[in-house]
């Protein structure tokens, strides 16, 4: 599981220092999901602090790693909020979840959304830790129940993604 969560402009510490906004229980993701899982988490560049439990064999900051996209191609689950790598984990055809805790002052006091996040977000909207770690416990069911809201996002937001892209900027370098 990746979780890369997005930082928040009001919880910083200084100019261009912001805080970790984790709200994601550890011990108790470790106790229910148990020895077969593994959390990634990502930081955001602008946040500073750093991860509790690092390097325990269940939790690991993987912030440093030179290329998200590894990261995403590795990932089983993307648990992330609001963060712009939806629309590059999209492709991947993988489950995403999306922990909103923070949603209404997300969306109406910090910087709001582009599109009806509330409507097309690809997985579900999951409010607390506990049903982050229920939905990746049965991530099956939460993938067949977005299914369709998948697809849509998809086709709405990755449509150029096809592995074609290099080829149609020579053609037309070339023309």
């Amino acid at each position: 599981m990746l979780y890369a969560p997005t930082w928040r402009d009001d919880e910083f510490h200084g100019m261009g220092r912001y805080k970790l906004s984790l709200h994601l229980d550890l011990e108790d993701a470790r106790r229910k999901l148990g020895d077969d899982h593994v959390l990634l988490i990502r930081r955001h560049p602008n946040v500073v602090d750093e991860i509790p439990n690092v390097g325990d064999g269940f939790v690991w900051d993987v912030s440093r790693y030179p290329d998200v996209a590894d990261l995403l191609a590795l990932a089983d689950i993307l648990i992330t909020d609001y963060s712009s790598l939806m629309f590059d984990f999209a492709n991947t055809g993988r489950p995403m979840l999306f922990f909103t805790y923070d949603l209404e002052h997300y969306r109406d006091r910090l910087r709001g959304f582009y599109f009806d996040f509330e409507a097309e977000a690809p997985g579900p909207l999951l409010a607390t830790s506990a049903e982050v770690i229920d939905a990746v416990r049965f991530t099956q069911f939460e993938e067949y129940r977005y299914r369709e809201r998948y697809g849509a996002f998809v086709r709405r937001f990755c449509d150029l993604d096809d592995g074609k892209a290099t080829s149609r900027v020579i053609e037309r370098l070339l023309n």
